[in-house]
């Protein structure tokens, strides 16, 4: 995208990555600078701690967030006020992550102590190799994805029998679900601090640039007026997460948007490794 806006794209070939015609990409640097006609040069940023993709050289900052879907968009109207609706979640990150730990409150590492007290400590009981594990050694092997660097040996046992036993993993999994739902029906996250974050990880971007079958769509930046909490729901296939109402205002239009907060393990399957949270 940063080639795209630049101009700089020789090779037509490689615009296929996107889901739309290589004309419609083409045109799209035309559409940018008239609603942004003191953009330059644009690079590459990313990163966790930006929250933004693409920082644009301009009189005044201009720094873009890119999301590319593959399936049906969203209506324009929709996507105006909710720019990650297609694209699954607008914040990701593990639950020890820095970010997390600013609002995570009761549902961060307080949470996963518990859940290895409550449910992960006496499995592992049951597996010879994983008896003596410690929630120290579990933490490690649970968010060092491949297990690299020193780690206990009773932790990595007892996540490789979870990769390679569907049935305990299964099992495990709907502890999780039931262990999640009692935990959040009685602890809950630091609302005005997400507030806070929400805020940071929006107001970040000065645009955003959504990418569908429908073509590429510049999407103007959001302020965030308000979040509030809903309350904690049951997930359609069991567990819960925390829902909220997204107040957003731009060019003097303020609008309410539904807000949720969820968790999922991202690797080895549910209840195996590496547990996230994700703003959607």
């Amino acid at each position: 995208m940063a080639d795209i806006l630049n101009g700089t794209v020789t090779d037509k070939k490689k615009l296929s990555i996107f889901p739309c015609s290589p004309e419609a990409l083409l045109e799209f640097p035309t559409i940018f600078k008239q609603r942004f006609p003191g953009a330059g040069h644009t690079s590459v940023v990313g990163g966790l701690g930006n929250h933004f993709d693409l920082k644009t050289d301009s009189p005044e900052r201009l720094q873009t967030e890119l999301k590319v879907t593959l399936k049906k968009p969203s209506p324009l109207d929709e996507l105006l006020w909710g720019p990650w609706m297609d694209t699954v979640q607008f914040l990701q990150g593990q639950l020890k992550s820095e970010i997390g730990k600013r609002f995570l409150g009761d549902c961060g590492i307080a949470m996963f102590r518990a859940w290895y007290e409550q449910v992960v400590k006496p499995l592992s009981a049951s597996i010879p190799a994983a008896a003596n594990m410690t929630y120290e050694g579990y933490e490690k092997a649970s968010f060092t994805i491949k297990m690299k660097g020193t780690q206990e040996a009773a932790a990595v046992a007892f996540i490789n029998t979870l990769h390679n036993d569907k049935t305990l993993k299964k099992a495990l999994h709907k502890k999780w679900l039931s262990f999640e739902s009692e935990w959040f029906s009685t602890h809950t996250l630091d609302h005005e601090k997400l507030k806070a974050v929400v805020k940071d990880i929006i107001e970040a971007k000065d645009a955003w640039i959504c990418v569908s079958k429908a073509g590429p769509q510049l999407i103007g930046g959001l302020k965030v007026v308000d979040l509030r909490f809903s309350a904690a729901r049951s997930k359609p296939k069991g567990g819960m997460s925390f829902h909220y109402v997204l107040t957003l205002t731009r060019d003097g239009v303020t609008k309410e948007v539904p807000m949720e907060c969820k968790f999922n393990w991202k690797n080895g399957g549910q209840a195996v490794q590496n547990l996230n949270f994700m703003l959607l």
